[in-house]
Formats: structure tokens, sequence, C-alpha cells
């Protein structure tokens, strides 16, 4: 598919490459006449000086500068790996649209052989070597092969710049033809043994003479048929008896058609509610064909659920998301190159960073996009979350499946949709300005309050001067200052920018999952990797901290806050790297609170919860009439009820062994338990997930088997004596799998599995440790135990709205009567979802968006000065400085809304309402007071003591101060009840949006 660019597209694409005019033109015009024949139509001007340009060696550019600008060397790099990009891209369309790819690492390996091929393919062109512009340095008729290649690569990217990807493409296809016809298979015994499935027996023959001894090699499969082979050695004989083995039996894999019905046989992997509807989104976001679904759900399934899950697997003729993983990793780095390419022929002086898009990018995007509630995980590595590398990874393989079902496009900026425009400037490099190792640097270093400042020491005579830049590290927490000095360099502005890397890649080392091994591993300074650590573990320790932007800057190891097993080994790490500085056991509770807040801002588990919750309201909102109320909807509201009072109860840990005991009493008579048990303590969160998935299965059903195995993780099967409803089943998993990461439940065909997989927990761990082990036990949460109460209270008035019509009635005044109890009970439903719906704002998923603070309060302001009753007056701020607050405006003004609309109550005689705001460089915080009576004494001690508030409002439950604060806490902010003599006074602390945050949106 051609890009679809204009004519004077084309020519504006091709920035200063349209305009260099090389001193005498092509060498010969056989390159424009072979490039004709691969599909060129007659270039205009600016293609056909860019084309020339292409053919041009920088050697041959030092040797005639007058003739270019001073600029154009820095279009070199950028254009060699733009055409690199699009080889290894088309290759790896090409192979995977062929016979079917036995694995990623058979994928990734012909994609390599490919591009090995190169420099042996282009030394036959002859068309390259006629039509080059080279330096008198280099022989025409002796060209190094590499600097031929390079030659084509710079082709292929013009051609790519210029939108004639068919020409490009026809180029790769001849490439991939010749490595086809002489490369052979790369390992022709490994796909031997994948393709046969059978014993294989090889045996050796020594031919010739001593001097010369050659080796036979017979390879002999268990049903007779067998291949030969001659080498020089064993290894080659070998090698080639298997390959005459597979040109023999299986031809098809040395024809290399293309399979036009790839993937047409999958199927999407049913029965997966959250997997379904991300599949789905997905489809709509890109305008996918139904067939497109097999692809998105291949995309979503990691290797470890579709090792759990093999006979689902070949059901639905599927297989996991590494190949697609693969090929959207090309595409996207294609993307990346030709973004980068596109700018400096614009703007050569720019210094662009030619690397591929980071882990962290595509994980940020993973999670920006929402894909981790569709992700199919294994059981134990649901566990441990979704690290890193593994959003990374199902990224990609989203892109992958997108790009093949958009019938590979020749880019996917034209495919991309609006609503995730904050996802493509994440990944592709659209600014203008680069940011430069002291940029970054002076970032990272503001966001964890550490004192920076450079030195310089000169050296050298005056016109050969060199300048080595010292950094100043100061912090204030630990009293302490250091020096990093850098290499010595010419000019004050790259000393600066060689130092400042230096430290960079001493906090890249500290942001790995293994630190301590990782700084070995590269050499880096310990001592300064020990200042940097201790010093942000006493920053958190003293002071609130801005947590998302330094999960988005990966301090202090809080990106791996949803990954319990990355995280303690992070930790682990971190102790021994601090703990022979400064003793850090008093902080253990700090950092505790700080991993905890870093989950929240990372998990999706609560914004898919409360989801739920929305979902039951959205339908319990219209119910006017008592039988409209089907048994399902019932459930899920009893389901939900009780997630959320395990979610807002702390109850105490239980062993196997009591817990067996509890449910012979519970059940007695309807269930069969194994007398072995295993000794293993449960939480009370998991102990009540596995109470839900017995009940699930003991109300369908009046004989319930139960089977605990000794393994690790723990499992325990749930098993009915005859079938049950599958989406009962379904849902109960679905909810139920979201209250912890250390228990997954999975519908089975009779029942329910349960897997329990705790924390490994080292020996004698430090106090960085202990916070990381106690940041992933479970805590009450009272907003979540005050929504419990009204869904309680809910569930009950519909139950009884239910009985009242259900009863018998002899007469009319009877049916009557039972009418209006219903209605009246209705009228209490209502009035519960109203009472829910006054938080509806607080309970929707915290989005990536953010506020300019200023402008938001001046407009909040007016528009509630127009709703004040008159006796109440409202003071306004005035503009001081331009901020971003890591909340998005709906969220902010749920937050103000609830406190102001407090004020308003509480002002019934009249008063005056306070607004007020201020800013650092870290976070904002507003102020929202009244000159009212004040809070109730027994409403303030809940507040602060973390405690459930109830409310002194007639009807009130103190839902919506609880809901502020939960939606605050989410993003690393606070509401903070001030002490005063009269009036009640409020801080809400919010972060600053990071600078990904703010360039998403």
């Amino acid at each position: 598919m051609e890009q679809n660019l204009t004519h004077q597209q084309k020519i504006q694409s091709l920035g200063l490459l349209g305009k260099v005019v090389t001193p005498g033109g092509f060498g010969s015009d056989e390159a424009l006449q072979v490039l004709f024949g691969y599909g060129l139509s007659e270039p205009n001007p600016q293609l056909r000086r860019a084309l020339q340009f292409a053919l041009t060696h920088v050697s041959y550019v030092y040797e005639n500068s007058s003739y270019f600008p001073a600029t154009i060397r820095g279009v070199f790099s950028p254009l060699q790996e733009l055409g690199k990009s699009y080889l290894r891209k088309q290759a790896a369309v090409e192979l995977f649209r062929r016979q079917q790819i036995p694995n990623v690492g058979f994928l990734s390996g012909e994609v390599a052989q490919v591009s090995s091929s190169l420099q042996r393919w282009v030394t036959q062109q002859a068309w390259i070597l006629k039509s080059c512009s080279i330096g008198r340095s280099l022989d025409r008729n002796s060209l190094p092969s590499r600097v031929v290649a390079d030659f084509f690569y710079q082709v292929a990217g013009v051609l790519c710049l210029a939108g004639e990807d068919k020409t490009a493409a026809s180029l790769v296809n001849a490439l991939i033809a010749y490595s086809d016809q002489s490369a052979g298979i790369r390992d022709p015994k490994t796909l031997l043994q994948e393709q046969v499935k059978q014993t294989l027996t090889y045996e050796y023959r020594r031919i010739g003479p001593d001097h010369a001894a050659m080796f036979h090699a017979t390879v002999t499969s268990q049903d007779g048929r067998q291949g030969t082979g001659e080498g020089a050695s064993k290894k080659t004989a070998s090698r080639g008896a298997a390959e005459d083995f597979l040109r023999k039996y299986v031809p098809r894999l040395f024809r290399k058609e293309i399979d036009q019905g790839i993937g047409t046989d999958a199927v999407e992997v049913p029965e997966e509610p959250l997997h379904g509807q991300t599949v789905g989104r997905l489809q709509d976001l890109f305008s996918l064909s139904p067939a497109a679904r097999s692809l998105l759900s291949q995309a979503l399934i990691h290797s470890s659920w579709a090792y759990e899950n093999q006979p689902r697997m070949r059901a639905c003729r599927q297989r996991d998301n590494l190949i697609l993983g693969y090929l959207g990793s090309q595409v996207l780095n294609y993307e990346f190159s030709l973004s980068c390419a596109r700018q400096v022929v614009e703007d050569p002086l720019q210094e662009l960073s030619l690397s591929s898009p980071a882990n962290r990018v595509l994980d940020k995007a993973f999670r920006y996009a929402g894909l981790a509630q569709g992700l199919l995980l294994g059981v134990g590595q649901a566990s441990l979350g979704v690290p890193m590398e593994l959003g990374a990874n199902t990224f990609q393989a989203v892109m992958g499946a997108v790009f093949v079902s958009k019938s590979f496009p020749a880019a996917m900026r034209p495919e991309w949709p609006v609503e995730w425009e904050p996802i493509w400037r994440m990944m592709i490099q659209e600014t203008k300005d680069r940011v430069d190792p002291s940029t970054l640097l002076s970032q990272a270093a503001s966001s964890m309050k550490l004192e920076l400042d450079f030195d310089f020491i000169a050296s050298g005579p005056d016109h050969a001067r060199k300048y080595k830049a010292v950094a100043v590290l100061g912090s204030q927490a630990l009293g302490v200052r250091t020096k990093v000095s850098g290499a010595d360099v010419a000019g004050k502005t790259h000393a600066r920018q060689v130092v400042s890397q230096v430290i960079l890649d001493v906090l890249a080392d500290l942001a790995s999952e293994r630190p301590k091994k990782s700084l070995v591993k590269s050499r880096g300074d310990l001592s300064l990797a020990r200042f940097i650590l201790t010093h942000q573990a006493s920053i958190i320790s003293e002071q609130r901290i801005p947590v998302q932007r330094w999960v988005d800057s990966e301090l202090f190891g809080l990106h791996w806050a949803s990954s319990s097993r990355s995280l303690l080994e992070w930790s682990q790490d971190a102790d021994e790297l601090v703990t022979r500085v400064v003793d850090f056991r008093s902080s253990a509770s700090k950092f505790e609170q700080t991993f905890r807040t870093a989950n929240e801002a990372i998990s999706d588990s609560v914004d898919d919860m409360e989801s739920e919750l929305t979902a039951a309201l959205d339908v319990l909102e219209n119910v006017d009439d008592a039988e409209g109320v089907s048994r399902d909807q019932l459930d899920v509201l009893v389901q939900l009820c009780n997630i959320y009072r395990c979610l807002g109860s702390r109850d105490p840990d239980i062993s196997v062994g009591e817990l067996a005991a509890d449910w012979q009493l519970l059940h007695r008579g309807r269930l069969e338990l194994p007398q072995d048990l295993p000794v293993v303590k449960l939480s009370g969160r998991e102990r009540a997930i596995l109470d839900a998935a017995l009940n699930s299965v003991t109300k369908a059903c009046s004989k319930v088997a139960v089977e605990i195995a000794r393994s690790k993780p723990l499992r325990l099967y749930f098993s009915a004596t005859h079938p049950l409803d599958r989406a009962t089943l379904l849902r109960t998993c679905s909810l139920w799998s979201r209250v912890s990461r250390t228990v997954k439940l999975e519908a089975t065909e009779s029942g329910i599995q349960a897997t329990v997989a705790g924390a490994i927990v080292p020996e004698s761990p430090g106090p960085i440790t202990r916070a990381a082990l106690a940041a992933m036990e479970p805590i009450a949460h009272p907003y979540q135990a005050a929504v419990a109460d009204l869904l309680h209270d809910l569930k009950n008035q519909l139950v009884a709205a239910r009985l009242a019509v259900s009863s018998p009635a002899d007469t009319r005044t009877a049916r009557l009567e039972q009418q209006l109890a219903a209605s009246r009970h209705l009228d209490q439903v209502q009035a519960l979802v109203m009472r829910l719906r006054a938080t509806t704002s607080l309970l929707k998923p915290v989005d990536a968006e953010n506020t300019e603070l200023g402008s938001f309060i001046r407009s909040y302001a007016s528009t509630m000065l127009s709703r004040l009753p008159r006796h109440i007056s409202l003071s306004v701020p005035d503009a001081r400085q331009t901020v971003r607050v890591a909340l998005s405006e709906r969220g902010l003004m749920a937050v103000l809304d609830n406190l102001v609309g407090n004020s308003i109550e509480a002002l019934s005689d009249g008063g005056a309402i306070m607004l007020d705001w201020t800013a650092d460089d870290n976070e904002a915080v507003i102020e929202v007071a009244d000159d009212g009576p004040g809070l109730p004494e027994q409403v303030s001690e809940a507040l602060s003591s973390g405690e459930r508030v109830r409310s002194t409002k007639p009807g009130g439950n103190g839902l919506g101060i609880l809901g502020v604060r939960s939606l605050l806490g989410r993003v690393g902010g606070a509401l903070t009840l001030v002490p005063a003599n009269s009036g009640t006074a409020w801080l809400i602390t919010i972060p600053l949006s990071s600078d990904l945050t703010q360039e998403a949106s």
C-alpha cells in the first residue's frame, strides 16, 4: 500500500535532500534505470537530487565541502537507520506472510539472515557501484561491502521519505529472493526436529584421505525416511543431512510461497469477558473487520497463559503473542526511524536519538491504552503483575495484529485513531527540541530535590582548549555534597553533556530490576549510586514526594510497585546498597506508604472494579418495576457488596486447616474435603476470595468436591457433580480475581480453580524490603467499606421489593397494598442509587489527562458564583503562575464540588467560602475554607485516624470525603484537614504533571 502523499507532500518530505545538488549528478544513469525496473516512476527533480545524495559517500562530501551545506553530514546516519529499519520491517512482513512460522526465534533468525545477506548481494549490484559518488581515497572497483550496503540503506531511506514504498519493497524483495537461494535454511537440524516430531538418528562415516578428511552423515526418522549430507566436520555433514531430509519430505519450506490464508483458521479465545471486551474495543478503535478479532485475541495471549491452557489453545488454533510482538516491534521501530529522518532532513542541526522506542515508553503506552484488563496471563505471572518488558511486548503485539489486519499498510500514521493521539506522541519522537543529557539530569534532580551545579576545568593550549565538567550534587536531606567528573572534551556544553550522561547511566542502573547487579555489570560508580539512592530514601522519609513523577522518572524502584517479584528483587538490592550508609529502619512505614501509593497509581484493578459498580448503577437507576430486576443483576450486586466489604476490612490470617474446618461447619454434609491438608497461612483477603469461589459452586450444586494440592503456588479445585452455569462462574472469577494480586480464579468445566501465589519472603530482609513486603499486604479502605454499606442496603431494598410483589394476595386491596410497599422499597432504591451517584465522578477510572490549574480555578469559581445563594460569598485567587496538575478537569471538578458543596450546606445562615492555591516545583496545594461552624469532633477524629467517617448529615454516610481522599491518593495527592479555631479548611495536594504526561495530553 502506497503512502497517501500528494506530489507537493512528496517534495516537502525530502526537505534538504531535495535541494542538494551533487556535483556531476549521477555517475551513471544505470541506477535510475534499475529503479525504474523496481517500479519507480519518472522522478521529479527533488527526488532525483535526493537519490543522487543517497548514492554519495561522506568522504565525497568532505572533499567537495563547498558544494554541500555544512549541516548535510548529519543526515547520513538517520537516513541509513531508516533504510535498516525498513529492511528489517519488510523482511519480517514478507516472512510472516509465508508459510506458518514455528516460533519467534525462527522468524527473528530468518530476518537476521536476510540482513546478513545484504553485504554479499550489494557487491553484485553494478548499478550501485557505477552510480555512487566516493572520495579519492576509495577505489570503485574494490569498495568494502559495508560501504556499498550503506548506499543501499540510503537509497531505501530516500524512497521511504518520498512515499515510494512499492519501489523500496521491490528492492527488499529482490534481496530476500537472493537470501532464499543462497542461504538455505538457517538451522535445519532444529527445524527438522520441529517438523518431524519423531526420534531422529544421526550416523556418521569418515571418507577421503587423512589430510583432507570428510564426513558423510545420514539422518533417519522412526518411519525409515532418510536424508544424507557431507562436510568437513560432523556438524556440517549433519546439517546437510537434515536439509536434504527437509528438501525431500517437507519441500514447502523451500518454496516459500505466500500463504494467503494465514491465521484464518484461528478463532478468538471465548469465555474470557474482559479479554473479549478489550478485543472489541480495539476492533472499533481501528475500524477493523470481525475477521481481525482472532489476531487481536492472539496479541493479548501471554505465553504463560498459553502454556497453562493448552487444550483451549488447541481448540481455538491459537498461539501466544510473541510472533506478533516481534512483528509489531519492527513496525514501530520503522515508524520511529521515519519520524526521526523526516525531522533531520528538515532541520539537520538537530541531534536526535536514533534508538528505537524504549520499553519504558511502550509500557506506558500499554497502560494508557488500558490493555492490562484484557491480557491473558498464567496464574503465576498474574500474581507477579505486569512488568515493564511484558507490557511493552504486549503493546507491540497489538500493533502487529492491527498492522496485519490493516493489510500491511506502508505507514501506521494514517491509520492511527484520534483517541490514541497521546500514545503516538509518547512513542514517536515528533518534538524538534532534543532533550539533551544535562536537561534530563536537571529534570531528574528537580524531581528528587537534589541540588545540581557544574564546575569546569580547562586544560591545553588556547588553540586546542579542552574542558572537563565536574557535576556537584548536593543533598540537604543528608547534609552531604559529592562531585562527579567527566572526560576532557572540546567545549563546555559538550563537557556538561558528558558528565550528565555519566550520572544518568547510574540512575538507569538504579532503575533496573536488580540495581546492584546492573551496576557491577556496567562498572558503574557504586559510591555515586549509594549517594543517590540514600538521598532518595531520605527524601521519602522526611517529605511528601510527587509519586507519579517519581514513577515516571523511575526513581526508588516505584515503577516496579505493581509487580511483587520485581519490587522484591529491587528492594533487596537497594537494601544491600544503602544500609551500609544510613540506618533506615525507622523509615520503613514511609517506604511502605510510598510503595502503596505508587501501586495505586499504576494498577488498573481499582479502576476496573469501580467501572463494574458504575455499570450496575446504570442498570438500577432505570428500574421502576420490582419484577424487572433479574436474578443475575441481584447476584452481581451481592458480589460487588461482598468485594467492597472485603476491600474495606482487614480480617485476620487463617490456616488452610482452619478454613477447611469452617467450610465443613458452614456447608455441613455438602463438601468432600481431603484429610491431609498443607500447612499454609492465608490472609483474610485470600480467604474471602476462596469463600466466594466455593459459594459460587455450592449455590448451584448440592454436593461439591474440594481438592487442595500440595504445591507451590497453592492450588484449590472446587468441582460440582453436574454442569454449572458457565456465565456465572466466569463472572465470579472475573470480579474476584481483581481483589488481590496473590489469588487468581479460573473457571473450569466442572467448577473453579483457585491459585494462591504468596510472596517468597527473603531471610533477614532490610528495611526497604520489609516495606515492600508490607506494601503487598492488603489494608482496609474506609471508602470501600462505606460503599459496601450502601450496596448492602441497596440489595436489601431490592429483595424486599421483589418479596412484596411475589407474595399471594387474595383481594384487589391486598394487591394494591403490595404494589405500594414495593414502590416504597423502589423509592429507597432510587435514593440509595442517587447517593452513590453523588460520587460517580470519583468512581470513574483515573485517566492520564492533566489540568492547567490557574485557568481551571478561575473558570470553576465563575461558574460557582452564578449558582451560590445570595447570602454566601466566594473569594477567588488571582493568577500567579502556570502549572499543570496530574488530575483531569473532571476529577478536579468532582473534588471541589464535594468540598464546596459541604461548605454551602454548613453556611445555611450565610457566610464566606475562600478558594486559594499555590505551587512549587513538584506539587500544587489548593485551599478550600469557610467561616461556618466547623466539622463535628467525631468526624475530625475519624479523618485523622484513617477510620470510617460517620456523617452527621441526615441520610449522609461520609462517602464524599472518603471518595475525595481515595481519588487524590490514586494520583499521589492528599486531602488534609487544617486545624482552625472557627470554620473548616481543607488542603488539597496534587502532584504536578510529569513531562511525559503533559506531552500526552
